[in-house]
């Protein structure tokens, strides 16, 4: 028996690239991309703000300190005192000026836009709180727009709004004694303190 020669095989067709491993490495490639060029985004952005911002710190009278940050999309400045007379409310006769950490002036600026303007003052006085509340309902009369009373020993607010600013007097009785707290919010062009 004689064992015949089996027919030569065609060649094995070639193996057809494996298209998986491609869409793999392109999305590597498409996300490294991504990032590089966000780090070159945010790289120049910081290096822009860091060039084109000012910071001023001013002291005065010893403790009191001014800060004022200016960058191309706005300003902020912070003023520990406070001018009374910018607060356009009546002091009480004979209140004290607490000077604590929440008295400030605070200014804040857009670029080509009317800012907010804060001002913030605390007083206190020896008188009762129904006496310092006769007082500002006396002198503040028609202009208040919004009247809170919550009793002898809650808070008492008197607020006046206007299409571009909002004044509040908040009192408050404490230990014997009356806290006064005299709040202006104003919209437009900044202000001084």
């Amino acid at each position: 028996m004689s064992i015949s020669p089996e027919p030569p095989r065609p060649p094995a067709p070639p193996q057809p690239p494996r298209s998986g491993s491609n869409a793999v490495a392109i999305a590597l490639l498409v996300l490294a991309l991504i990032v590089l060029v966000s780090g070159i985004a945010v790289w120049t952005g910081i290096r822009f703000l860091s060039h084109s911002l000012r910071v001023q710190v001013e002291e005065r009278e010893g403790r009191n300190k001014d800060v004022s940050i200016n960058t191309p999309v706005g300003s902020i400045e912070v003023h520990q005192e406070v001018d009374q007379n910018s607060l356009s409310l009546p002091i009480y006769p004979g209140a004290t000026r607490v000077k604590d950490k929440d008295s400030a002036g605070v200014n804040l600026g857009f670029a080509g836009e009317a800012g907010v303007h804060f001002l913030v003052a605390k007083f206190e006085t020896s008188d009762p709180l129904e006496k310092v509340k006769a007082f500002y309902k006396e002198r503040l009369g028609s202009e208040v727009t919004k009247f809170t009373d919550q009793g002898l020993s809650g808070e008492t607010t008197f607020e006046i709004k206007t299409h571009n600013m909002v004044k509040v007097v908040a009192l408050e009785g404490a230990g014997g004694r009356t806290r006064i707290q005299l709040v202006r919010i104003s919209f437009g062009k900044t202000e001084s303190n």
